[in-house]
């Protein structure tokens, strides 16, 4: 007999492996029919103000790594490039506890001073990116 807490470890396993077949499904999209198709909405920010957001050309990037070229990702967007993986690890690391029903013995925790420092970093690159001259016109994704 199956108890409790296994079919609800069950039940989580397969909305994660629901979701990574979604996820998986869409880079097999971006990587076959590239960045620029219609079924993507593209920044809406940036449609309406013309300045780029901290997460414009992460597309184009995500892009870029499925083929294998991790230095034009880079060109296209930073900061996203460093701080994506970080967090993949860490909610891989949270959803890895949350299907086994406890924690795992480590976590990948920026506290809360960490975060307000991501948070500033993030601004200050939505500052610098939009600046019109060399050598913060190098951070703009076009």
């Amino acid at each position: 007999m199956v108890s409790i807490d296994q079919k609800v470890r069950w039940s989580r396993a397969g909305a994660v492996a629901l979701g990574l077949m979604v996820l998986g499904s869409a880079a097999y999209f971006l990587a076959k029919l590239g960045p620029h198709q219609s079924w993507l909405p593209g920044c809406l920010f940036h449609r309406l103000t013309g300045w780029h957001c901290p997460g414009c050309g992460m597309t184009r990037a995500a892009h870029a790594t499925l083929h294998g070229e991790v230095a034009k990702a880079f060109y296209f967007n930073p900061v996203g490039m460093i701080l994506l993986p970080l967090a993949l690890v860490g909610i891989g690391i949270e959803i890895t506890g949350w299907v086994r029903g406890q924690s795992l013995p480590f976590r990948l925790s920026v506290g809360v001073r960490g975060g307000w420092v991501i948070v500033a970093l993030l601004v200050l690159f939505w500052i610098l990116r939009n600046l019109p001259w060399w050598p913060f016109s190098l951070l703009t994704p076009s």
